[in-house]
């Protein structure tokens, strides 16, 4: 493999990773290698505030004394992984459209396949982090010097990773070889989605149900054995054959790969492309007489050719739904009086904002017209008609979403008629203010040549920053509760305490809807 030729691959997808960032040191007069250093920095720094951010809450659990709660991380964030790369796979090699203008040119496959499958790497590694975390917890725990805690961790991390990728992409491009896949693409990887997150929950839930954190020195599962042994005891005869049965697997992958994936590399990408561009020429011819009917089947039309349900489907419902069952499991009394309705519906506030970002379709729903809004802003039709009912689509998709999630909670909780409506209730006005904000800033940070729409997703700080901004919700929202519910619990006057907080959440919602107003939607008048 000609390493120049990588690496100068390898700089093209970084631009195409954080495109708001490329532009932004761009403008700071950073250009070749020099802006490409600087990306990799960028991903390092991103790289030690998340040890930094997971180092502090996961590096107090003694995960050596806890063999069990080290399995649910393991599973948890394994699982994360593979519904990430497959949906990672399949839009960067089958959703994008800039693999045909490297085909033509002197790169061998497998430097395409290298670049294009970092690039994967480099957006599942911010979800799946905290298993590095918990390798470095449960060595550092049971003895092990810093440094070689370090060196086994990132180790056996990196060779986890790379398997889960590999057979993933084994998957996926095997999947595509099928004739159903060439006639109900979309449908098929949608499938396949569903089918891992369905995977993903019941592995979650069941890890959930097995009492984890019961006691110390409890017996670990004996599919992970070897692997905690790894950590645990480095040196043992069972943690020597972990590290062979690792390596093996992963030369078998390799070599799957090698020999099956990266010699028809080219021609397989060239013909699932011309079918993808085939079939988006269809059109049904659909008699409308309104304005709104026609804007609205557009609208539907843009959003089944970009790939985005799928994308939506992962990241919009997967992470989150991870992230509920994980914590979910907290026992709330489900006799709790009227005076903690507030309570809840704050929770559905905090919820509507941990679930919506800039993965969701509101949030990429103007981009998605690439070029075609400069041609709508220039015909005798309302700019502001046409954006609101791209924003009503959005919101109601994410409403679907998030009012799906809100009711897997209120049954794993078993809440009360009265708390149960607090929450949807306040699902449905949170999603809607969330919305406002990621609508406006599609507007503002819009994209018109994007080649796939991981390059929306990414921009303003990409998955580095969808999960920085879920930890820090949740950490405000985990103190705002847990300081609502003191005030509530302590006996302080419950009207007092809940007039007060509904004053402040009416205010509150009355300054964003009027800021919006005033600075987005008045520009279209």
């Amino acid at each position: 493999m000609n390493k120049d030729q990588f690496k100068n691959l390898l700089a093209v997808n970084l631009r195409l990773l954080n495109p708001q960032v490329t532009d932004r040191l761009r403008r700071k007069g950073k250009s070749g290698a020099e802006l490409t250093n600087k990306l990799k920095m960028q991903f390092l720094l991103n790289g030690l505030i998340f040890f930094l951010i997971y180092g502090t809450v996961m590096l107090p659990i003694n995960l050596a004394e806890y063999p069990n709660m080290f399995t649910y991380y393991v599973v948890l964030f394994v699982l994360l992984a593979v519904s990430q790369s497959i949906s990672g796979i399949y839009s960067v090699f089958f959703a994008g459209k800039d693999l045909n203008n490297y085909l033509p040119l002197p790169f061998k496959q497998k430097e395409i396949f290298l670049s294009k499958v970092t690039v994967v790497a480099m957006n599942v590694i911010p979800f799946i982090f905290p298993l590095f975390i918990a390798f470095f917890s449960t060595a550092w725990h049971a003895g092990i010097m810093i440094p070689m805690a370090l060196l086994l961790s990132l180790v056996a991390f990196c060779i986890i990773l790379t398997i889960i990728l590999f057979a993933c992409a084994i998957i996926v491009f095997a999947l595509t070889k099928t004739s159903i896949f060439r006639k109900h693409q979309k449908m098929v990887m949608n499938g396949l989605m569903v089918i891992t997150l369905v995977i993903a929950m019941a592995g979650i839930l069941l890890v959930n149900n097995s009492d984890y954190m019961a006691g110390k020195h409890q017996a670990i599962n004996p599919i992970m054995l070897p692997l905690f042994k790894t950590f645990v005891e480095p040196i043992s005869v069972i943690s020597l054959l972990n590290w062979t049965g690792l390596i093996i697997l992963l030369l078998i992958l390799g070599f799957i790969l090698k020999r099956s994936i990266l010699p028809h590399l080219g021609s397989q990408l060239t013909s699932i492309n011309t079918q993808m561009l085939s079939g988006s020429g269809k059109r049904k011819h659909v008699e409308r007489k309104s304005l709104n009917a026609i804007l609205d089947a557009y609208n539907r039309q843009v959003l089944k050719e970009s790939n985005m349900l799928l994308q939506v489907l992962v990241n919009s419902v997967a992470l989150p739904l991870i992230f509920i069952i994980s914590f979910a499991f907290t026992q709330i009394p489900n006799n709790l009086p009227l005076k903690w309705v507030g309570v809840f519906f704050v929770g559905g506030l905090a919820f509507s904002v941990f679930t919506t970002n800039s993965t969701a379709v509101v949030a990429n729903m103007i981009s998605l017209d690439r070029g075609s809004l400069e041609f709508v802003s220039s015909l005798p039709i309302s700019m502001k008609q046409y954006l609101k009912r791209k924003f009503l689509l959005g919101f109601i998709f994410q409403i679907v979403i998030n009012l799906a999630l809100i009711i897997v909670m209120i049954i794993v909780w078993k809440l009360n008629l009265y708390l149960s409506l607090s929450m949807i209730f306040s699902t449905i006005w949170g999603t809607y203010l969330v919305s406002l904000y990621y609508f406006s800033r599609d507007y503002r940070l819009r994209i018109t040549n994007w080649t796939n729409v991981t390059e929306l997703f990414n921009r303003g700080g990409g998955n580095m920053a969808i999960v920085l901004k879920m930890l820090i919700v949740m950490i405000l929202s985990i103190g705002v509760i847990i300081f609502y519910s003191f005030l509530i619990g302590t006996g302080k006057p419950a009207l007092v305490v809940n007039g007060t907080a509904a004053f402040l959440i009416i205010a509150l919602s009355f300054i964003v809807v009027e800021h919006y107003r005033q600075k987005f939607w008045q520009k279209f008048e």
